[in-house]
């Protein structure tokens, strides 16, 4: 039995334009579509369009929660809050799609108690899958030329923004949280989320239960299982 084609709308705004969202699942349900798709969302995408998301043939939504601090939130100028991503998640569980979650740390105001707080906050959400990274400045952006002025950059060579495996980096030293901490963090949240007895117990229920997720599983964890090793 083979795998079904996966493709990608990878796009921030995918999501963004609710009509016309519908109208792209309308056309993918009306053609009768058979290929699974997987996008990028926001968090206050709602339930019935997600429905009708897995109808057209959508497996995972790729969700920006980044923080539980609503302070950090507003800081980034993100425009949600954390309670919200409750319901997100629900809602898509309720659906039948699976969440990937996205995390960043080292935003302005992060400290090292909420970073504990946003793994913890990751922790309950409990997503699918889940993702933890520094907070990249791009050249050109607001958040670059914060910390530029701020004087917050350890560099300004663009080498230096990705780890020798190729992995982002942390280049951003804020005020009582040094980058390299904000890193080791990330390496700290990858297995704290991912070995936990809960969650490899779901992972093992979803293969016994779904054939093409246990050959994405098993190959997953081979490739996943080396690097969080790695950075134990």
């Amino acid at each position: 039995m083979n795998i079904p084609i996966l493709f990608i709308f990878h796009s921030d705004l995918f999501t963004g334009n609710k009509k016309r969202l519908r109208e792209i699942c309308q056309l993918l349900i009306r053609q009768n579509n058979k290929l699974n798709f997987w996008c990028d969302t926001r968090v206050d995408l709602d339930y019935q369009t997600m429905a009708l998301m897995k109808q057209a043939g959508c497996r995972l939504l790729i969700a920006g929660f980044e923080s539980a601090d609503q302070e950090i939130l507003n800081n980034i100028n993100k425009g949600t809050d954390p309670q919200s991503a409750f319901q997100f998640v629900a809602d898509a569980r309720r659906a039948g799609l699976l969440v990937h979650g996205c995390f960043v740390l080292g935003n302005p105001g992060e400290t090292q108690q909420s970073m504990r707080r946003t793994l913890d906050f990751a922790k309950k959400l409990n997503p699918d899958t889940a993702q933890f990274f520094p907070m990249i400045v791009y050249p050109g952006t607001a958040m670059y030329q914060w910390a530029h002025e701020h004087q917050y950059l350890t560099t300004e060579d663009y080498h230096h923004w990705l780890t020798e495996d190729g992995l982002h980096n942390s280049i951003v030293d804020l005020p009582g949280l040094p980058s390299q901490e904000v890193l080791r963090f990330c390496d700290q949240a990858r297995r704290e989320f991912y070995l936990r007895k809960g969650y490899l117990f779901k992972k093992l229920t979803q293969s016994l239960t779904n054939f093409h997720e246990a050959k994405r599983n098993v190959k997953a964890f081979s490739r996943f299982a080396k690097f969080l090793v790695k950075t134990s």
